[in-house]
């Protein structure tokens, strides 16, 4: 995507990282039409509907938008050459072995690098920064339903060649299971300990990440009633209709409004 004119004044340096303020200070209808114009192109690639990003949702989020971009002197013209977008989630996440994590992470949810200027390195500039900017490390950034060419990136720059698909669609790495560390009885500050989650006709064990931000009681503990993540076709029939039955039942055994 192109903007008329040097975009240095406004966006600095050539990769850029804009929250929701720093978008917002901008004041720049071309920046902002420029950012949605290679958002909708990188939707485009996927086959995807609507845009995964834009500066609207961008302000109205806790997300954080990252930007490579260029200045051709020659032509009097700016390029926006690629984006990245993280945010953080609440993730359950199992490892090889079926035992469950559940924790707050920061995801990737939107990478994209023009066609025009894609196997220039740039993609990797992009991503370099946003680990250094957030200080982490890439084994520990989940990704939200990658592409083959993700994780084909992921395994070239960073080693990462295991990825464990969660029922989520989001992908991890074992090394992210490998950083943890944990007590039996002591959970890590800022989190609760957490009952053995009960998965199908078998139990698994519960977990915490180091680098995690908080924790919480797993849903269905609470209630008494443990959820049932059987994965099986039988099993997901099985589960949905012990939840239309209890659906029912709270409706039958619920106060009239009238």
């Amino acid at each position: 995507m192109e903007v008329s004119g040097n975009l240095s004044p406004i966006l600095g340096s050539s990769l850029v990282r804009l929250d929701a303020m720093r978008l917002k200070q901008l004041q720049c209808d071309k920046v902002y039409k420029a950012i949605d114009d290679i958002c909708q192109i990188s939707a485009d690639s996927v086959h995807l509907r609507k845009p995964l990003t834009t500066c609207e949702k961008i302000i109205q989020s806790d997300h954080t938008l990252y930007i490579a971009w260029e200045y051709d002197e020659e032509k009097d013209v700016s390029r926006f050459l690629g984006i990245l977008k993280i945010g953080h989630k609440k993730l359950f996440l199992y490892d090889r072995q079926m035992i469950t994590y559940e924790g707050e992470f920061l995801c990737l949810l939107d990478f994209y690098v023009h066609s025009n200027y894609q196997r220039k390195g740039i993609g990797q500039k992009l991503f370099d920064y946003m680990l250094k900017n957030e200080r982490i490390q890439a084994f520990q950034v989940p990704l939200d339903n990658p592409t083959v060419t993700l994780l084909a990136f992921m395994n070239k720059n960073y080693e990462l060649t295991d990825p464990i698909w969660q029922n989520t669609n989001y992908v991890v790495f074992p090394q992210v299971f490998e950083s943890v560390k944990y007590t039996e009885d002591e959970a890590p500050e800022g989190w609760r300990k957490i009952q053995p989650r009960q998965i199908g006709n078998s139990s698994t064990q519960s977990r915490w990440l180091t680098h995690a931000i908080s924790g919480h009681r797993v849903k269905g503990h609470s209630t008494g009633s443990p959820v049932d993540a059987d994965t099986s076709t039988e099993g997901t029939l099985a589960n949905r209709a012990h939840q239309a039955r209890q659906r029912k039942n709270q409706l039958l055994s619920s106060k009239p409004l009238w």
